[in-house]
């Protein structure tokens, strides 16, 4: 139902909001944003429509490890998405910025020790929160990335493991226009 995936119907077409933006789906299976269509984006969202148990958010958060059982996803995700995210925000800072402004991110309070806290909806029921704290003088920099325990009821870790490596694409596209 509509409801259960915090979309809306306007007679055939079912309007989700991912990261900010509004992506409709057809009944005939066209989608329709104002986003580039990215593979790595568009096939999480129709897993969402599809699998989606609706939970709603439980405000608690894990790691992406503490989500999968299956070590490798683990291994994936660090070495294709965080690695990565970590290294594009030591080299464009203004990139947590553009996320809040672009993808209708928002900065939190967390109890995680970091400088900044950023709270992305790439999809209705399933919120990212970035935790990144700058380097000073000996000490590099870190990046957390966290998911509300409901994330694998609302979407297989799959579908996060590709939506999180989208959205990396989205943020070096960003960066590579600066």
């Amino acid at each position: 139902s509509v409801e259960r995936l915090g979309a809306r119907l306007s007679g055939d077409d079912l309007t989700i909001k991912c990261l900010g933006k509004d992506f409709t789906v057809s009944s005939e299976g066209t989608i329709i944003t104002e986003c580039h269509n990215n593979v790595w984006v568009i096939v999480p969202l129709l897993n969402y429509i599809i699998d989606s148990a609706g939970k709603e958010l439980s405000g608690k958060w894990v790691s992406f490890r503490e989500l999968s059982n299956e070590t490798v996803w683990d291994a994936f995700f660090e070495q294709r998405f965080e690695k990565p995210l970590k290294q594009l925000t030591d080299t464009h800072p203004d990139l947590i910025e553009d996320m809040i402004y672009i993808f209708n991110g928002k900065p939190v309070e967390t109890t995680f020790t970091s400088d900044i806290s950023l709270v992305l909806h790439p999809l209705p029921k399933l919120p990212i929160l970035i935790c990144y704290t700058k380097p000073e003088e000996d000490l590099e920099s870190k990046l957390n990335v966290f998911f509300d325990t409901t994330a694998e009821d609302n979407l297989n870790i799959d579908s996060i493991y590709r939506l999180c490596v989208g959205l990396l694409v989205m943020f070096q596209k960003i960066t590579s226009r600066h």
